[in-house]
């Protein structure tokens, strides 16, 4: 279970539209005042070098962060400019070596008020998830770390305080028992936490657990009443070397995250997109 590494594919395609929706929503919920829980079920390492062994094996960041910095001199759409300047604020140089994860994002757009609490299961990359943060952390920062299941561990933090809060859910599912879980966990947290805005990213695969994975998250969400939201992008057709295409499922988006990922997602697909192949999905439902 322990053979994932998510530094092989630290900044490709997969994680653009991840980092990018997770930094709109984030954007959005900050207009309210009132204190945040972000919680990260899958934390990594938290900030990964482009140029070490496990992202060189790969290339995968050729064909998402890399590609996507080629088209920034003309790059019109905010919430992208803004993801790309957060990358930039990390180099050393003008060429892009250094990725910021997840847990990076959410730590660099909390508050002062908001809490942060990270989940890490690997033994390898939680001792580097650590370093990472406390080299990173203030004083005021109220930010919790564990080695833990994630997917166990989440229903502890539910509800917070403030009764607001983010969770992202995005595991490597390349245990298929991670689709089982992560349905499992989301249940369990919703019901403790009804109204938390949930992101859970999910590869699109031909296999038939990874097809039925969105269904089954629509089901669940219904059964809730609550409203969602469905972004995908697809970078190539289905069969070539590597993943083609991925997804997230926002349970509770904020208002107006539908429109703002209408905006970004076709400039995602035009600027990575290999041989005219790429196609975006947006659809959303609103509580009955």
């Amino acid at each position: 279970m322990f053979s994932y590494r998510h530094g092989f594919h630290a900044g490709n395609h997969a994680d653009v539209l991840k980092h990018i929706t997770l930094l709109t929503c984030l954007k959005l919920l900050h207009k309210k005042d009132t204190p945040l829980m972000l919680v990260d079920t899958h934390a990594g390492a938290g900030i990964y070098d482009l140029h070490d062994r496990f992202a060189q094996t790969s290339q995968e960041a050729s064909e998402g962060i890399l590609q996507l910095t080629k088209a920034s001199s003309t790059m019109s759409n905010q919430d992208v400019i803004d993801y790309l300047q957060i990358i930039s604020n990390l180099q050393t140089s003008q060429n892009i070596q250094i990725y910021p994860g997840s847990p990076y994002l959410l730590w660099q757009s909390m508050r002062a008020l908001d809490k942060l609490r990270l989940m890490e299961l690997h033994p390898s990359d939680f001792p580097v998830l650590q370093d990472n943060i406390h080299q990173l952390k203030t004083k005021r920062q109220d930010i919790k770390m564990d080695m833990v299941d994630g997917f166990n561990m989440l229903k502890a933090y539910l509800p917070p305080p403030s009764r607001r809060g983010l969770i992202l859910i995005d595991p490597s599912y390349e245990d298929k028992g991670d689709y089982f879980s992560a349905l499992k966990a989301l249940e369990e947290a919703i019901h403790r936490f009804a109204n938390g805005v949930y992101l859970i990213w999910y590869p699109v695969l031909s296999r038939l657990d990874a097809k039925e994975f969105p269904s089954r998250l629509k089901k669940l969400t219904q059964e809730h009443n609550l409203p969602w939201l469905r972004a995908e992008l697809r970078i190539k057709p289905m069969g070539e070397d590597g993943l083609s295409a991925s997804g997230m499922w926002i349970i509770n988006p904020p208002w107006q995250l539908k429109e703002s990922l209408a905006t970004s997602l076709p400039i995602l697909q035009s600027s990575l997109q290999i041989n005219e192949a790429g196609s975006y999905l947006i659809e959303a439902a609103e509580s009955a």
